[in-house]
């Protein structure tokens, strides 16, 4: 039987539909299970859309809010593997740790434009980012990349057909001793 943590949370929410399981105090976002699991769905399905299949590695660029809880489910499950990046890094660390992972899709924060920017100037050899969703506010969205809320809001909230077993892999997660030192 398939099983992951994108799968708890449909199983959570089928359990206890309007128990509340998100809340952002900052946002004042709120989500019971059945709304989370179904942004989460909308997420996944976006995804797919976008080319992201079974073991293909998404990266995450943001700081911590619904956007990124949803991607994190979303990615789960589709069978896809979580690359969450440290944000305090610059581009050529960021752009190290994309490439050396074999992320080929990257969400990113508005707050990180200028950084993604770089990163995308830099060509596709420095990072082999192909897909590029952007989070936030459209003032600092760039044309190379999707609008998150466009991609979900014209997707399904049904279950995503289930890629991932309970022993496949969820993330990949690159410490400070990832990358050679440079001397």
């Amino acid at each position: 039987m398939k099983n992951n943590i994108g799968l708890f949370l449909a199983k959570r929410a089928h359990i206890s539909p309007n128990v509340e399981a998100y809340v952002d105090a900052d946002t004042r976002v709120r989500y019971t299970f059945a709304e989370l699991n179904a942004r989460c769905n909308q997420a996944a399905h976006a995804l797919t859309k976008s080319g992201v299949q079974r073991g293909d590695r998404v990266a995450l660029l943001m700081m911590n809010g619904n956007e990124f809880v949803e991607a994190y489910f979303a990615i789960a499950k589709i069978g896809a593997i979580i690359v969450p990046l440290n944000w305090r890094l610059v581009a050529d660390e960021l752009s190290f740790i994309l490439k050396d992972s074999g992320s080929t899709t990257l969400i990113y924060g508005g707050h990180f434009a200028n950084v993604v920017q770089t990163l995308h100037a830099a060509g596709a050899d420095s990072t082999h980012i192909k897909s590029w969703i952007h989070v936030g506010d459209d003032d600092t969205r760039d044309d190379f990349a999707q609008e998150y809320k466009a991609l979900l809001d014209a997707t399904s909230q049904e279950e995503p057909l289930a890629e991932a077993a309970s022993d496949a892999m969820l993330y990949m997660i690159a410490t400070p001793g990832t990358q050679d030192p440079p001397y």
